[in-house]
């Protein structure tokens, strides 16, 4: 079982921590010497890396920029599968389950084999349609002996045309009897199968196996839902919109949307449809965006915030930014890693302001052409918490 992504982080400080060295000393007073050439040491509201540690994190920079944010509207959402991209397998005839070839989390391909069902009621249909196609040969022959007599006067209209309708009659069965097969899932029946009270069920859709509620060995029912199948390569979200909101949403509007599983990516869709049937308890509307999963990470059932932009009313406001992602909680304040050196990056309180997709603007502690990192602030808040801690038991 592979580890979970959301603790990654963490097993990735403990890999590198000794590479770490931070401390909260006063500005200008001086750290532990260290042993070797490359080592850190650690200011005052500053966390230092050795040249190895910092390659290793693969930290990314953003530099403090002035720009034009447009107000958002954030709403809670929720993933769910595209209708059309969703197969829900069942069993067309009562039966005992012989063989399941796959589980959840399985990606299969279109006309993939799932399942194997043995029953009684298919077995039947098969000897129906076995009996019905020898009638048939047989009323077929009798039928064409009848009009050579006939030809010949040597028997009557009469008997012809009872051989006409017997055989008219057994061709019925065997039509009545492709039907039966057809209606269990056997569309194009030729010769029986070695074991004919077996069926196999296919895949209707290339996709993720996303529940499977069927074992070997259960007897099912032609309403039970046995598995389901995914194509999760495009999925929608699915939100509400208060109706004095309603006017500044619309198709075609990009949306930045945040998950709980992975709370420091942030994915885009779009605006797809905006219901026109308003809900009477809760006066909202709901809101389809399209939401693509290329590399499958995202699921149904997931839940999300919705940030659509350019939505709510008031003017744009151009203001200092950084990336969302650079902007750390640390005990409760808005905090930036600030580049103030190679390896050296100082703690600074920010006051954050409005948010707008992957950016929030900061009211206060940056100035215009700061260099902050982006990607890899929580780690280095992770390592200074820890490096906190730290002294706190020594003390």
């Amino acid at each position: 079982m592979s580890t979970p992504k959301r603790i990654l982080p963490w097993l990735f400080l403990l890999v590198v921590a000794p590479l770490f060295v931070a401390a909260c000393a006063e500005p200008g007073e001086p750290g532990e010497e260290g042993e070797g050439e490359g080592e850190s040491e650690a200011l005052a509201d500053r966390v230092s890396l050795t040249a190895d540690a910092a390659e290793s994190l693969e930290l990314t920079f953003a530099r403090a920029e002035v720009m034009e944010l447009r107000p958002t509207l954030e709403v809670p959402a929720e993933v769910v599968a595209v209708p059309d991209r969703l197969a829900e397998i069942g069993a067309r005839v009562s039966g005992r389950v012989v063989d399941v070839r796959v589980n959840t989390g399985d990606e299969v391909d279109r006309r993939a084999p799932l399942l194997t069902i043995e029953s009684a009621e298919l077995g039947r249909a098969w000897a129906d349609l076995l009996s019905a196609r020898a009638r048939e040969r047989v009323a077929l022959r009798a039928r064409d002996r009848q009009r050579t007599l006939l030809n010949g006067r040597v028997t009557s209209v009469r008997a012809f045309e009872e051989a006409q309708s017997a055989w008219e009659v057994a061709e019925a069965d065997v039509r009545g009897a492709l039907t039966r097969l057809a209606s269990v899932g056997i569309a194009d029946p030729g010769e029986p199968p070695e074991n004919p009270a077996r069926v196999t069920l296919y895949s209707p859709i290339e996709g993720t196996v996303t529940a499977r509620s069927v074992n070997v060995g259960q007897w099912v029912e032609p309403a039970d839902i046995l598995l389901r199948v995914v194509d999760l390569d495009e999925l929608w979200l699915e939100a509400a919109v208060y109706e004095q909101q309603l006017r500044y949403v619309h198709a075609g509007q990009r949306v930045q949307v945040e998950m709980r599983a992975f709370p420091e990516a942030v994915f885009v869709g779009e605006v797809d449809r905006v219901s026109g049937v308003l809900d009477e308890a809760s006066r909202s509307a709901g809101v389809r965006v399209v939401l693509p999963n290329p590399d499958r990470r995202l699921r149904p059932g997931m839940f999300a915030t919705a940030r659509i932009q350019g939505t709510l009313p008031g003017e744009a406001r151009t203001l200092v930014v950084v990336p969302w992602a650079a902007v750390q909680d640390i005990n409760g304040s808005p905090t930036v890693f600030l580049r103030a050196g190679e390896g050296t990056f100082e703690v600074r309180r920010v006051i954050t302001g409005r948010r707008a997709g992957d950016f929030v603007e900061i009211l206060t502690g940056l100035e215009e052409g700061d260099e902050v990192v982006a990607d890899g602030s929580f780690l280095l808040k992770g390592q200074l918490l820890r490096a906190t801690l730290a002294e706190e038991e020594e003390g």
